[in-house]
């Protein structure tokens, strides 16, 4: 650890407690410290409240935008969940035209629409609780109707478990 570095993790914790109007100042310290001291990274993310995932997320958020012009109360207004999810994407070209896409749609549309998707208006979303034996299940029907693995989730799985509902009904 390195004790000139103390100001900045110290820092860092404060905000962690404010997250939500401080993540974009958290996601550049954040990167500063994994880059400069991965001791002090490692023991922030640490904290159930920032946990590891979130802190990578802010980075990525951080090497997006942070070089950037846009105004911090808007990319706050925008919030962190969809600004990661639009990071990956953002180039010069796009710079001005993703946060108008963040503002005017959910998260869940706006990942729908960064992988080149048609975006759903006014869905609905269910939640399911599957024993081990019913997920098992669940997954082998949407395979084989269609959905394709992705990480530990499934994309298309929405039209493949339909697609398997309308056969069974049939």
């Amino acid at each position: 650890m390195n004790d000139e570095l103390d100001p900045i993790y110290f820092r860092a914790l404060l905000l962690i407690s404010q997250f939500n109007d401080k993540f974009l100042e958290l996601a550049s310290l954040l990167r500063n410290l994994q880059e400069t001291d991965p001791v002090w990274f490692k023991t922030l993310t640490k904290i159930p409240q920032l946990g590891r995932r979130k802190a990578y997320y802010l980075i990525e958020i951080d090497r997006a935008y942070g070089g950037l012009n846009l105004p911090t109360p808007r990319l706050n207004k925008i919030g962190w969940t969809k600004l990661q999810l639009m990071a990956a994407y953002v180039t010069g070209e796009n710079v001005e035209q993703l946060p108008k896409l963040a503002e005017t749609h959910t998260a869940f549309n706006l990942r729908t629409i960064m992988h080149g998707k048609e975006p759903i208006i006014n869905g609905r979303s269910v939640l399911l609780q599957f024993t081990r034996k019913q997920f098992k299940a669940f997954c082998k029907a949407i395979l084989a109707h269609g959905a394709v693995k992705n990480g530990n989730g499934f994309v298309d799985k929405e039209e493949a478990l339909v697609k398997a509902l309308k056969k069974n009904k049939e």
